[in-house]
Protein backbone atom coordinates (compact mmCIF):
# COMPACT_ATOMS: atom_id res chain seq x y z
CA UNK A 1 0.00 0.00 0.00
CA UNK A 2 2.90 2.44 0.76
CA UNK A 3 4.89 1.73 -2.41
CA UNK A 4 2.58 3.53 -4.85
CA UNK A 5 2.54 6.55 -2.45
CA UNK A 6 6.35 6.78 -2.33
CA UNK A 7 6.57 6.40 -6.08
CA UNK A 8 4.08 9.21 -6.51
CA UNK A 9 6.01 11.53 -4.15
CA UNK A 10 9.28 10.92 -5.99
CA UNK A 11 7.62 11.53 -9.36
CA UNK A 12 6.15 14.80 -8.04
CA UNK A 13 9.57 16.00 -6.82
CA UNK A 14 11.15 15.16 -10.16
CA UNK A 15 8.43 17.10 -12.01
CA UNK A 16 8.96 20.15 -9.71
CA UNK A 17 12.72 19.96 -10.24
CA UNK A 18 12.28 19.94 -14.01
CA UNK A 19 9.68 22.70 -14.34
CA UNK A 20 11.04 24.98 -11.56
CA UNK A 21 13.46 27.74 -12.77
CA UNK A 22 15.34 27.35 -9.46
CA UNK A 23 16.28 23.93 -8.02
CA UNK A 24 14.16 22.87 -5.06
CA UNK A 25 17.22 22.22 -2.83
CA UNK A 26 19.26 25.26 -4.00
CA UNK A 27 20.57 27.81 -1.46
CA UNK A 28 18.60 30.96 -0.89
CA UNK A 29 19.71 34.13 -2.65
CA UNK A 30 21.53 36.76 -0.53
CA UNK A 31 22.23 40.39 -1.44
CA UNK A 32 24.56 43.03 0.00
CA UNK A 33 24.74 46.81 -0.14
CA UNK A 34 27.72 48.88 1.17
CA UNK A 35 29.09 52.42 1.13
CA UNK A 36 32.26 54.35 2.07
CA UNK A 37 32.18 57.08 4.74
CA UNK A 38 35.58 58.87 4.86
CA UNK A 39 36.62 61.25 7.65
CA UNK A 40 39.69 63.54 7.46
CA UNK A 41 41.87 63.42 10.61
CA UNK A 42 45.20 64.99 11.57
CA UNK A 43 46.85 61.65 10.82
CA UNK A 44 45.21 60.93 7.44
CA UNK A 45 41.80 59.64 6.36
CA UNK A 46 39.69 57.18 8.34
CA UNK A 47 37.31 55.30 6.04
CA UNK A 48 34.28 53.50 7.49
CA UNK A 49 32.56 50.79 5.43
CA UNK A 50 28.90 50.33 6.33
CA UNK A 51 26.48 47.90 4.73
CA UNK A 52 23.48 45.59 4.97
CA UNK A 53 22.80 41.99 3.95
CA UNK A 54 19.26 40.90 2.98
CA UNK A 55 17.33 38.29 0.99
CA UNK A 56 14.95 38.43 -2.00
CA UNK A 57 12.13 39.75 0.21
CA UNK A 58 14.37 42.52 1.63
CA UNK A 59 14.43 40.74 4.98
CA UNK A 60 17.63 41.29 6.99
CA UNK A 61 20.03 38.37 7.30
CA UNK A 62 21.79 38.29 10.68
CA UNK A 63 25.06 36.50 11.55
CA UNK A 64 26.41 36.62 8.02
CA UNK A 65 30.22 36.63 7.74
CA UNK A 66 31.63 39.61 5.80
CA UNK A 67 35.19 39.27 4.46
CA UNK A 68 36.84 42.63 3.67
CA UNK A 69 39.95 43.30 1.58
CA UNK A 70 41.12 46.79 0.59
CA UNK A 71 43.74 47.37 -2.13
CA UNK A 72 45.61 50.61 -2.83
CA UNK A 73 45.97 52.09 -6.35
CA UNK A 74 48.99 49.81 -7.03
CA UNK A 75 46.90 46.73 -6.22
CA UNK A 76 48.64 46.05 -2.90
CA UNK A 77 46.43 44.86 -0.07
CA UNK A 78 46.47 47.37 2.80
CA UNK A 79 43.60 46.02 4.91
CA UNK A 80 42.07 42.60 5.68
CA UNK A 81 39.20 42.13 8.13
CA UNK A 82 36.15 40.05 9.04
CA UNK A 83 32.84 41.55 10.14
CA UNK A 84 29.46 40.07 11.11
CA UNK A 85 25.96 41.30 10.50
CA UNK A 86 23.84 42.21 13.51
CA UNK A 87 20.18 41.21 13.99
CA UNK A 88 19.22 43.99 11.56
CA UNK A 89 21.58 42.63 8.92
CA UNK A 90 23.92 45.63 9.28
CA UNK A 91 27.73 45.49 9.46
CA UNK A 92 30.62 47.95 9.74
CA UNK A 93 34.40 47.99 9.25
CA UNK A 94 37.06 50.73 9.28
CA UNK A 95 40.39 51.13 7.50
CA UNK A 96 42.95 53.95 7.55
CA UNK A 97 44.78 55.78 4.76
CA UNK A 98 47.96 57.49 5.97
CA UNK A 99 48.98 60.93 4.60
CA UNK A 100 51.96 59.36 2.81
CA UNK A 101 49.73 56.87 0.96
CA UNK A 102 49.59 57.23 -2.83
CA UNK A 103 46.68 59.06 -4.39
CA UNK A 104 44.21 57.27 -6.61
CA UNK A 105 41.41 54.71 -6.36
CA UNK A 106 41.29 52.43 -3.32
CA UNK A 107 39.16 49.32 -3.90
CA UNK A 108 37.31 47.37 -1.22
CA UNK A 109 36.22 43.79 -2.04
CA UNK A 110 33.38 42.55 0.21
CA UNK A 111 32.13 38.94 0.33
CA UNK A 112 29.12 37.85 2.42
CA UNK A 113 28.68 34.18 3.39
CA UNK A 114 26.16 32.24 5.46
CA UNK A 115 25.20 28.56 5.39
CA UNK A 116 22.04 28.03 3.30
CA UNK A 117 22.58 31.18 1.23
CA UNK A 118 24.38 32.04 -1.98
CA UNK A 119 27.57 34.10 -1.66
CA UNK A 120 27.06 37.85 -2.15
CA UNK A 121 29.85 40.08 -3.49
CA UNK A 122 30.28 43.86 -3.67
CA UNK A 123 33.19 46.06 -4.82
CA UNK A 124 33.60 49.71 -3.74
CA UNK A 125 35.93 52.45 -5.04
CA UNK A 126 37.29 55.34 -2.97
CA UNK A 127 39.28 58.10 -4.67
CA UNK A 128 41.99 59.47 -2.38
CA UNK A 129 43.47 62.72 -3.71
CA UNK A 130 43.31 65.28 -0.85
CA UNK A 131 46.49 67.43 -0.77
CA UNK A 132 48.46 66.95 2.45
CA UNK A 133 51.97 67.04 3.89
CA UNK A 134 54.15 64.87 6.11
CA UNK A 135 56.87 65.67 8.68
CA UNK A 136 60.01 63.54 9.03
CA UNK A 137 63.00 63.90 11.40
CA UNK A 138 66.58 63.10 10.38
CA UNK A 139 67.28 61.22 13.64
CA UNK A 140 65.37 59.05 16.08
CA UNK A 141 67.77 59.72 18.97
CA UNK A 142 69.96 62.76 19.71
CA UNK A 143 72.58 62.45 22.47
CA UNK A 144 73.89 65.68 24.02
CA UNK A 145 75.94 66.53 27.11
CA UNK A 146 74.90 69.25 29.52
CA UNK A 147 75.89 72.61 28.00
CA UNK A 148 76.02 71.27 24.42
CA UNK A 149 74.03 72.14 21.28
CA UNK A 150 72.98 69.73 18.52
CA UNK A 151 70.91 69.87 15.33
CA UNK A 152 68.04 67.90 13.84
CA UNK A 153 66.81 68.30 10.26
CA UNK A 154 63.07 68.26 9.63
CA UNK A 155 61.82 67.40 6.15
CA UNK A 156 58.37 68.68 5.17
CA UNK A 157 57.09 66.71 2.17
CA UNK A 158 54.27 67.74 -0.15
CA UNK A 159 51.70 64.99 -0.75
CA UNK A 160 49.35 65.03 -3.73
CA UNK A 161 50.14 68.60 -4.77
CA UNK A 162 50.08 70.28 -1.35
CA UNK A 163 51.57 73.80 -1.60
CA UNK A 164 50.44 75.69 1.52
CA UNK A 165 52.79 77.17 4.13
CA UNK A 166 53.55 74.95 7.15
CA UNK A 167 54.50 76.43 10.55
CA UNK A 168 56.82 74.40 12.80
CA UNK A 169 56.71 74.48 16.59
CA UNK A 170 57.70 72.36 19.60
CA UNK A 171 55.48 70.81 22.27
CA UNK A 172 56.22 70.61 26.03
CA UNK A 173 59.99 71.06 26.14
CA UNK A 174 61.80 69.91 29.31
CA UNK A 175 63.28 72.57 31.58
CA UNK A 176 66.63 73.84 30.32
CA UNK A 177 66.12 72.70 26.70
CA UNK A 178 65.54 75.34 24.00
CA UNK A 179 64.87 74.91 20.28
CA UNK A 180 65.49 77.29 17.38
CA UNK A 181 63.97 76.67 13.93
CA UNK A 182 65.62 77.93 10.76
CA UNK A 183 63.30 78.64 9.03
CA UNK A 184 60.30 78.53 11.36
CA UNK A 185 57.89 78.00 8.43
CA UNK A 186 58.14 76.84 4.81
CA UNK A 187 56.15 75.66 1.80
CA UNK A 188 56.70 71.94 1.09
CA UNK A 189 58.68 70.25 -0.01
CA UNK A 190 61.64 71.57 1.99
CA UNK A 191 63.74 71.26 5.14
CA UNK A 192 64.23 73.24 8.34
CA UNK A 193 67.15 72.97 10.78
CA UNK A 194 66.29 72.59 14.45
CA UNK A 195 69.03 73.70 16.86
CA UNK A 196 68.69 71.92 20.22
CA UNK A 197 70.46 73.65 23.13
CA UNK A 198 70.87 72.00 26.54
CA UNK A 199 71.76 74.16 29.54
CA UNK A 200 74.23 73.16 32.27
CA UNK A 201 71.35 72.93 34.74
CA UNK A 202 69.26 70.47 32.71
CA UNK A 203 68.82 67.16 34.52
CA UNK A 204 70.34 64.15 32.82
CA UNK A 205 67.94 61.57 31.39
CA UNK A 206 65.90 60.52 28.37
CA UNK A 207 63.31 62.98 27.00
CA UNK A 208 60.79 62.79 24.13
CA UNK A 209 60.85 65.94 21.99
CA UNK A 210 57.66 66.40 19.94
CA UNK A 211 57.63 68.73 16.92
CA UNK A 212 54.41 69.84 15.24
CA UNK A 213 53.76 71.06 11.71
CA UNK A 214 50.53 73.06 11.24
CA UNK A 215 48.90 74.38 8.08
CA UNK A 216 45.28 75.47 8.36
CA UNK A 217 43.22 72.54 9.65
CA UNK A 218 45.99 70.05 8.88
CA UNK A 219 48.60 69.12 11.49
CA UNK A 220 51.19 66.36 11.69
CA UNK A 221 53.79 65.69 14.36
CA UNK A 222 57.05 63.84 14.66
CA UNK A 223 59.17 63.07 17.72
CA UNK A 224 62.71 62.03 18.61
CA UNK A 225 64.46 60.96 21.80
CA UNK A 226 66.83 63.46 23.45
CA UNK A 227 69.35 61.74 25.73
CA UNK A 228 71.17 64.17 28.05
CA UNK A 229 74.37 63.01 29.72
CA UNK A 230 76.63 64.68 32.30
CA UNK A 231 78.75 67.50 30.89
CA UNK A 232 82.58 67.19 30.73
CA UNK A 233 83.14 70.14 33.08
CA UNK A 234 80.82 68.83 35.73
CA UNK A 235 83.59 66.54 37.00
CA UNK A 236 85.94 69.53 37.22
CA UNK A 237 83.31 71.43 39.20
CA UNK A 238 83.03 68.53 41.62
CA UNK A 239 86.82 68.36 42.01
CA UNK A 240 87.07 72.12 42.51
CA UNK A 241 84.35 71.98 45.13
CA UNK A 242 86.15 69.15 46.92
CA UNK A 243 89.45 71.08 46.72
CA UNK A 244 87.77 74.18 48.13
CA UNK A 245 86.41 72.16 51.05
CA UNK A 246 89.87 70.73 51.72
CA UNK A 247 91.49 74.20 51.59
CA UNK A 248 88.88 75.60 53.97
CA UNK A 249 89.44 72.67 56.35
CA UNK A 250 93.21 73.19 56.21
CA UNK A 251 92.82 76.93 56.80
CA UNK A 252 90.58 76.28 59.81
CA UNK A 253 93.10 73.76 61.16
CA UNK A 254 95.98 76.21 60.72
CA UNK A 255 93.94 78.94 62.33
CA UNK A 256 93.07 76.69 65.25
CA UNK A 257 96.67 75.64 65.76
CA UNK A 258 97.84 79.25 65.53
CA UNK A 259 95.25 80.25 68.10
CA UNK A 260 96.40 77.49 70.38
CA UNK A 261 100.02 78.62 69.99
CA UNK A 262 99.07 82.20 70.86
CA UNK A 263 97.23 80.99 73.91
CA UNK A 264 100.20 78.91 75.00
CA UNK A 265 102.59 81.85 74.46
CA UNK A 266 100.36 84.20 76.46
CA UNK A 267 100.09 81.74 79.34
CA UNK A 268 103.87 81.08 79.26
CA UNK A 269 104.56 84.83 79.42
CA UNK A 270 102.15 85.19 82.33
CA UNK A 271 103.80 82.32 84.24
CA UNK A 272 107.24 83.82 83.48
CA UNK A 273 106.26 87.18 85.00
CA UNK A 274 104.70 85.47 87.99
CA UNK A 275 107.87 83.46 88.62
CA UNK A 276 110.16 86.50 88.32
CA UNK A 277 108.36 88.57 90.99
CA UNK A 278 106.27 86.88 93.68
CA UNK A 279 105.47 90.03 95.65
CA UNK A 280 101.95 91.17 96.49
CA UNK A 281 101.71 93.87 93.81
CA UNK A 282 103.31 91.69 91.14
CA UNK A 283 100.97 88.80 91.98
CA UNK A 284 97.94 91.14 91.83
CA UNK A 285 99.06 92.29 88.37
CA UNK A 286 99.43 88.68 87.27
CA UNK A 287 95.86 87.92 88.41
CA UNK A 288 94.57 91.00 86.53
CA UNK A 289 96.46 89.89 83.43
CA UNK A 290 94.97 86.40 83.81
CA UNK A 291 91.47 87.93 83.77
CA UNK A 292 92.35 89.86 80.59
CA UNK A 293 93.55 86.70 78.88
CA UNK A 294 90.33 84.94 79.85
CA UNK A 295 88.22 87.82 78.49
CA UNK A 296 90.13 87.69 75.18
CA UNK A 297 89.72 83.88 75.06
CA UNK A 298 93.49 83.53 75.21
CA UNK A 299 93.44 80.91 77.96
CA UNK A 300 91.30 77.81 78.31
CA UNK A 301 89.00 77.53 81.29
CA UNK A 302 90.85 74.70 83.03
CA UNK A 303 94.21 76.56 82.91
CA UNK A 304 92.51 79.76 84.05
CA UNK A 305 90.96 78.10 87.10
CA UNK A 306 94.22 76.34 88.02
CA UNK A 307 96.38 79.51 87.77
CA UNK A 308 93.79 81.66 89.50
CA UNK A 309 93.73 79.36 92.52
CA UNK A 310 97.54 79.24 92.61
CA UNK A 311 98.02 83.03 92.39
CA UNK A 312 95.21 83.82 94.85
CA UNK A 313 96.92 81.53 97.42
CA UNK A 314 100.23 83.32 96.71
CA UNK A 315 98.51 86.69 97.13
CA UNK A 316 97.16 85.67 100.53
CA UNK A 317 100.61 84.57 101.73
CA UNK A 318 102.29 87.79 100.59
CA UNK A 319 100.03 90.11 102.63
Amino acid sequence: MRTPFLHGALILLLILAVVSPRPVFAAKMMFMQATFNPTQTDQGVSVVITGRVFDTTNSSIPNAVISVQVNNPQGTSIHLAVAYTNPDGDFQDTFFIAPSSPGGNYTAFLVADKPGYDTARVSLLFAYSSPDFSVQASVQTLILQQGQTGTVTLTILSLRGFNERVNITALDLPAGVTLHFSPVSLTPSGTTTVSVAVSWSTATGNYTIALLGVSGSLSHNVSFQLVITRGPFQVIYVLLAALAIILIAVALLVQTRSKRRRRAAAVEELIKHASADKGYVATARVIARLEELRAMNQVDEATYQRLKREYEKRLEKSR
